[in-house]
């Protein structure tokens, strides 16, 4: 690729999100274009840790139409892999509530869930158009650099049938935004917890997503004694049970209650105070087995551990964690 000239975009308040998100924009000035099913390529640097929470595209549909499309990376370089699915990802794609704006326009697109881009190195990016055929712009030399200090856009090239084949055109500028920020909560906390040995109360939490889709949810519970042994509980139904069983804390959930206790899952907090908890969406574990979860279901969580007061050992609960599935 020829060498670029650097062109700064200033990031802008993204018109979807929250005004704790920033947009780095490229252009949504259009003089070409592909339909459905193409995608375009571009290289990604940060400098640091990065979320991308939510997309802004140009859209060669009539305003209101459905649109969407889908992120795929690679580690390294898209040059020369435009047509070669090898190292390609899907990290994220729009959620299906995305209307096209009108050409020329920003046309918001949210996500399923958020994704990462990490410093170290060159990630490769395919933004592809699924739904609604892509608008972009002929690359000159001095349109094709975009940055905001932190997230450097490199353009890019486009291809017609990604991964498989297809005619790749180079240079194309994709017609987008990045848009970031924190990623939003997975869920809500609730419930009160009681005040364990270390002189504050469990938490409960969560990262990944919501999705039933993208099956990433990891169970989170922290400001837990050291090296103390816990384990999470879930359940479609919500508690509010005192010291059961002499325990010191409260049970916050209720109904049919299931146990994280399979291998691997009783963990100890260690010297951090904390455990996490990749979970199978497909594999709740319930008393009578386990079962998968369904968009819509909410289910709510809660760690219990070990404890001791004043010599005497005990146990505690984290407060619940409430989430609703997609």
């Amino acid at each position: 690729m020829k060498r670029l000239l650097l062109s700064i975009s200033a990031a802008v308040l993204c018109s979807a999100a929250s005004s704790a998100q920033t947009c780095l924009e490229t252009t949504f000035v259009s003089n070409n274009g592909g339909a459905t099913g193409w995608a375009n390529y571009m290289d990604v640097t940060v400098l640091n840790p990065t979320t991308v929470v939510s997309l802004e595209a140009n859209f060669n549909v009539a305003a209101g139409s459905p649109v969407n499309l889908e992120v795929w990376t690679r580690s390294g370089s898209y040059a020369g892999f435009e047509q070669d699915p090898t190292g390609w990802t899907l990290v994220a794609q729009g959620d299906g509530t995305a209307l096209a704006a009108g050409q020329g326009t920003p046309t918001p697109v949210p996500l399923v869930a958020p994704f990462d881009f990490m410093p170290g190195g060159v990630a490769g990016v395919a933004i592809v158009y699924t739904v609604g055929g892509n608008p972009y712009t002929n690359g000159t030399g001095a349109n094709q650099l975009f940055t905001d200090g932190n997230m450097t856009i490199e353009l890019g090239s486009s291809c017609s049938a990604p991964f498989v084949g297809g005619s790749v055109f180079t240079p194309r500028v994709w017609n987008g935004s990045f848009c970031t920020g924190s990623a939003p909560s997975v869920g809500t906390n609730y419930c009160t917890a009681v005040v364990n040995s270390t002189g504050v109360a469990g938490t409960m939490s969560a990262s990944g997503s919501n999705s039933v889709a993208s099956n990433d949810l990891v169970l989170e519970a922290s400001d837990l004694p050291l090296n103390s042994f816990g384990f999470f509980l879930t359940s479609l139904t919500q508690g509010a049970v005192a010291n059961p069983r002499g325990s010191q804390g409260n049970l916050c959930l209720g109904g049919s209650i299931g146990r994280y206790v399979g291998t691997g899952q009783i963990q100890s907090s260690g010297a951090t105070g904390e455990i996490s908890l990749a979970a199978d969406n497909t594999q709740i574990p319930q008393p009578n087995g386990f079962v998968a979860v369904s968009a819509g279901e909410t289910w709510s969580f809660q760690a219990w551990y070990r404890d001791a007061v004043a010599g005497t050992a005990t146990s505690n609960f984290t407060d619940g964690y409430e989430i609703m599935f997609q």
